[in-house]
C-alpha cells in the first residue's frame, strides 16, 4: 500500500513539474505578437484633375494620328495629320504602316550608331589602320597615312549609311502617299508634352488646375458622378476634338468629404491615394487645397507628382485619402513599460527566456486600448526576434 502511494505522489508531482514548465514557458498573461499596419484614412470618390490640351477641329475632315495612344510626345513634335476632306482608309493604313516602319527604323538607326562602336570587326579594322599610321609615320610615309585614314572614315560612314538610307527611303514613300492622298493638310503639333490619347470625356475644360481654389462644395456636386468617355472618331467634324495630350508630371485629385475629418489637418499636409479601381495603386501627394466649408463639407484637393499610368485613363476614382500610415506590432497598451530612464519598452519572450525590447510608439488608440509600436533602430533585442510579448504582470 505504501508503494502504491509513492507511486502516486511521483505521478502528481510530475503532473505539477509539467504544468509548471509549460506557465514558465507560456506565461498566461503573454499573447504572441501581431504585425500589422493601421491608417488613418478615409474613403471616398474623386474626380482627377489634369493639365490637358485638347485639338478641335476647324472644319470636317478626317484624323490621322501618327502616334500610338499611350505614348509620350515632345511639346511641338509632329503626331499626326488632320485632312480637310475624306480620305480613303487604305490611305490611311498605308501612312500607319510607313509612319511604324519610320519608328523602327530611326530605333534602329540610333541603336546602331550607339552600338557601333562595339563591333568587333569594324573596330578591329580601325584598329589595325591606326597602327598602320603609326607605323608609317615612323616611315614617313605620308601616302600610305592618307590612305589609311580614307579607309578609317570610309568605315565608320559605311557603318551608319545603310541605316540613313532606310529611313530616308520610307520618308519617300510616305511623302508619295501624302501627295497622292490630294486634300489640304495640316500637321497636328503637341502644344505641350505629356502622354498622347483619343479618349475624351468633356470635363477637359470643367477641371483645370489654375482654377482649383475655386471649387468648393456646390460645384463638386454639380458634377455627374458618371463622366462619359468616349474615343475620338477619325471623321472630324467642325469643331469636333481631334486629339488630347495629357501633362504626366504634376495632376490632382478632388475629393468632397466631411469637413471634422479635415479639423487636423491643413493645406501643404502630406499624405496617401490609394485607387480601389486602379489595383490599390498608392501615390504619396500634397494637401493643395481645402475649401471652405458647406453643410459639413469641404472639397479636399491633393498634388501628385507621380506617374501612375492609369490615372490618365480615369476620371471618377474610388480613393482611399490616408492621412497616417503605421507599420508595426499591434500590442494593448498596458503592455508598454517604462525604464528608470524614462525609455519604453516591451518584456519579449523569446525560447521562455524574458527580453527588454525598446521601442517607439507610433500609434495609440486610447478607445480601443492598443497601440502600435516598432523596436528603436538601436535596440539589442528587436520585437521581430520575439515569439510572444508579457502583456501584464503574473
Amino acid at each position: 500500500m505504501k508503494k502504491f502511494f509513492i507511486i502516486v505522489l511521483c505521478i502528481a508531482v510530475a503532473v505539477m513539474a509539467g504544468y509548471g514548465m509549460k506557465y514558465a514557458l507560456t506565461p498566461v498573461n503573454s499573447q504572441k505578437l501581431e504585425y500589422i499596419t493601421q491608417e488613418n484614412s478615409i474613403n471616398t470618390n474623386g474626380f482627377i484633375i489634369r493639365d490637358e490640351w485638347v485639338m478641335y477641329s476647324r472644319s470636317a475632315g478626317t484624323v490621322y494620328h501618327s502616334v500610338s495612344e499611350g505614348e509620350r510626345v515632345a511639346k511641338d513634335s509632329i503626331i499626326g495629320s488632320l485632312f480637310y476632306g475624306d480620305v480613303p482608309e487604305d490611305s490611311i493604313k498605308e501612312l500607319a504602316v510607313v509612319d511604324n516602319k519610320i519608328k523602327n527604323a530611326e530605333a534602329d538607326k540610333s541603336e546602331q550608331s550607339m552600338s557601333a562602336l562595339d563591333e568587333a570587326t569594324i573596330e578591329n579594322n580601325i584598329y589595325r589602320r591606326e597602327n598602320d599610321i603609326i607605323d608609317a609615320a615612323a616611315d614617313n610615309d605620308i601616302l600610305s597615312i592618307s590612305k589609311y585614314k580614307r579607309d578609317i572614315n570610309s568605315l565608320r560612314q559605311n557603318n551608319e549609311l545603310s541605316a540613313d538610307e532606310g529611313v530616308n527611303e520610307l520618308l519617300s514613300q510616305k511623302e508619295q502617299i501624302l501627295n497622292s492622298i490630294g486634300v489640304i493638310k495640316e500637321d497636328i503639333t503637341a502644344q505641350i508634352s505629356g502622354v498622347f490619347t483619343t479618349y475624351v470625356d468633356g470635363y477637359e475644360t470643367m477641371l483645370v488646375p489654375a482654377d482649383i481654389e475655386g471649387y468648393d462644395v456646390s460645384y463638386f456636386e454639380s458634377l455627374s458622378q458618371s463622366p462619359h468617355i468616349r474615343k475620338i472618331s477619325t471623321k472630324a467634324e467642325p469643331g469636333g476634338e481631334v486629339c488630347k495630350i495629357v501633362n504626366n508630371h504634376m495632376w490632382y485629385v478632388m475629393m468632397n468629404i466631411p469637413a471634422d475629418v479635415m479639423k487636423e489637418h491643413e493645406k501643404g499636409d502630406s499624405v496617401k491615394l490609394r485607387f480601389n479601381n486602379m489595383a490599390d495603386s498608392v501615390v504619396k501627394g500634397t494637401i493643395s487645397n481645402i475649401s471652405e466649408e458647406q453643410n459639413g463639407r469641404v472639397v479636399v484637393t491633393v498634388k501628385c507628382s507621380t506617374y501612375l499610368e492609369n490615372a490618365f485613363s480615369y476620371r471618377l476614382v474610388d480613393v482611399d485619402l490616408i492621412f497616417e500610415s503605421y507599420d508595426g506590432y499591434k500590442i494593448p497598451v498596458h503592455a508598454i513599460r517604462t525604464d528608470e530612464d524614462g525609455k519604453q519598452k516591451v518584456i519579449g519572450i523569446n525560447g521562455g527566456k524574458q527580453y527588454d525590447c525598446y521601442c517607439d510608439v507610433l500609434f495609440t488608440n486610447t478607445d480601443g486600448g492598443y497601440a502600435i509600436v516598432d523596436s528603436t533602430e538601436n535596440a539589442e533585442n528587436k520585437l521581430s526576434q520575439m515569439d510572444r510579448i508579457l502583456v501584464g504582470e503574473r
